[in-house]
């Protein structure tokens, strides 16, 4: 994979390099058109009418001309709402505080799929706006016009496919989310670097591919009911209720069973019980076991944060992507992390000792390996493949994650080691197995 820095550097310099000659140039990130799909059976099939005629197309800029004269603030502030990143940036802001109002539900994984189907309609976009190279609006817009072909609207097909996949996870929601969509999509066009028919073709696309991911979602083995078995062995985690044990059921959307990473059985624990009951609290460690029991989207933000740090805005497809393999790592990293859970039934220190007191309240499952550092690990793992200069930054944060659970007392060290090892090898796995796609 090319450095990120240098493809934006060189689609920098090819754009200022190029006389105005009316068609745009074809900057590194067209590459895009040539990436495939992840979850679409006929790809192909998917496809948008060619772009209107010269003479609609000065039909629509008039029209473009009379909207960007009556812009209210509310508009105006919608226009600059949804610039901000890439087309994918936005809704995966939005997604955390629609899982907040329905836990039942965050299991799914719902971003993974919401991604997917960004991504997705992405590449789809990015084909389609190859093939027809249709020039943008020649208005002084009102934001920064994307260096890409016009049509179809990459803001258009991301909000149609972000919205119609949330909109069936969260049904209650689906009105509103629909809103927030069509609102994005129009703020193109009010601010004069789409056209209505841009917006159109880019709404239907992104439907599309909306309708196929939502089908694969129904499928993904969420459906399966527990059969009651419970752990009767009181040397391993016993409970009410064991949280997330049909997570083994699901469907994995890159590794090929829920198995693949299992590690090897946990060890008797009563020499690390001994240190966890001798082990001093200090101002640190009480505040790393309390900010990684409280954060829950702190590696997508992270994501966010360094696709601004290098300035990859512009590059839609990249963005999509990171965000994708991201989730996508994350939903298999559940899977697999019960799967071992639920495997070996590890015990929890305030089972082991009922004496000892944690910091934080016990999670209701298993507690080998922990599921907060082999997600940390995976996540981890794939940041540093697509931002490898700040691969120290991200394994220190894994590992303080791994930490953080040994200090708030509710894992053992060997839970968490397991799981660093473990979430780092389902990491690499999941990144390198999709970019050889």
């Amino acid at each position: 994979m090319k450095q990120i820095t240098l493809s934006i550097a060189i689609t920098v310099l090819t754009i200022a390099g190029t006389a105005q000659t009316g068609e745009m140039p074809q900057a590194p990130n067209y590459e895009a058109a040539g990436w495939n799909t992840w979850l679409l059976d006929n790809p192909q099939q998917i496809k948008i009418a060619a772009p209107p005629a010269a003479a609609q197309s000065k039909t629509e800029l008039k029209t473009i001309e009379e909207r960007m004269g009556k812009l209210d603030e509310k508009k105006r502030a919608a226009i600059k709402y949804w610039d901000a990143g890439a087309p994918a940036y936005r809704w995966n802001q939005i997604i955390p505080g629609l899982i907040a109002q329905k836990m039942e539900v965050q299991l799914r994984m719902p971003g993974a799929w919401m991604n997917i189907a960004m991504y997705d309609a992405t590449i789809l976009a990015w084909k389609e706006k190859l093939k027809y190279k249709r020039t943008r609006p020649q208005l002084k817009a009102l934001v920064n016009a994307p260096l890409t072909y016009s049509y179809p609207c990459e803001h258009s097909v991301t909000s149609a496919a972000a919205a119609y996949v949330l909109a069936y996870f969260f049904p209650e929601k689906a009105d509103s989310i629909l809103q927030m969509a069509h609102a994005a999509s129009q703020s193109r066009i009010d601010a004069g670097v789409q056209f209505p028919s841009d917006v159109e073709a880019g709404w239907k696309l992104g439907q599309e591919v909306a309708m196929e991911i939502i089908a694969k979602a129904k499928k993904d083995g969420s459906a399966t009911v527990w059969d009651g078995k419970m752990n009767k062995d009181p040397k391993k985690w016993t409970g009410t209720y064991p949280m997330g044990i049909t997570l083994v059921s699901y469907v994995p959307i890159v590794i090929r069973s829920a198995d693949q990473f299992r590690p090897g059985p946990p060890p008797d624990f009563e020499n690390e019980m001994k240190e966890m009951k001798n082990f001093k609290q200090t101002f640190k460690s009480r505040a790393l076991a309390y900010y990684w029991a409280s954060t829950g989207e702190s590696w997508t933000e992270l994501a966010g944060q360094k696709m601004f740090e290098y300035r990859m805005s512009d590059d839609a497809p990249a963005v999509a992507r990171i965000y994708t393999v991201l989730t996508t790592a994350y939903h298999d990293a559940a899977i697999a992390i019960m799967d071992a859970k639920y495997a070996y039934w590890g015990i929890r220190p305030n089972q082991y000792d009922t004496t000892y007191t944690p910091l934080i309240s016990t999670p209701p499952f298993p507690g080998y390996p922990s599921g907060h550092a082999a997600g940390a690990a995976t996540s981890a793992a794939v940041l540093e493949y697509f931002f490898p200069a700040d691969a120290k930054q991200f394994q220190q944060l894994a590992k303080d994650c791994a930490d953080s659970r040994f200090y708030a007392g509710i894992h053992f060290r060997t839970d968490n080691e397991t799981a660093l090892v473990m979430g780092t090898s389902l990491g690499k796995y999941i990144v390198e197995t999709w970019m050889k796609r």
